[in-house]
């Protein structure tokens, strides 16, 4: 009989915070910390869903905070870029965290979206 200590688990927990401030009647700041990955995107997409529909509207993604960016957090940005597009809303990325602004780059999505270092540098 073996008494060797079971193998940890190798699952990783993903983990991600949407926080979500409305800073004026027509702009809101959605600030995300950790992952943004298959398993966590679908917060943002949720927190994003209702201010994607106001004509006007000022739309600040604040990714200062998150640690990883997988293809499934990066198309969560760009369906919203495009429904933004489409209702007239203005969406900015506000200081992409450097694991962020590399997948970013690696994509070309970086001349799409509109980054800024602050929400008080994004225009209003």
């Amino acid at each position: 009989m073996s008494t060797d200590p079971p193998a940890p688990d190798r699952r990783q927990t993903t983990a991600v915070d949407v926080q979500v401030r409305t800073s004026a009647p027509d702009r809101s700041l959605v600030a995300v910390t950790g992952s943004l990955d298959l398993h966590t995107a679908h917060h943002l997409a949720d927190a994003l869903q209702p201010l994607l529909g106001h004509d006007g509207h000022t739309l600040l993604v604040d990714l200062s905070g998150v640690t990883f960016l997988d293809s499934t957090g990066l198309t969560c940005l760009i369906a919203a870029y495009r429904t933004a597009r489409s209702t007239g809303v203005r969406l900015a990325l506000i200081a992409p965290s450097q694991p962020v602004l590399k997948m970013l780059q690696l994509t070309g999505v970086d001349q799409v979206l509109d980054s800024y270092p602050s929400p008080d540098a994004a225009p209003p």
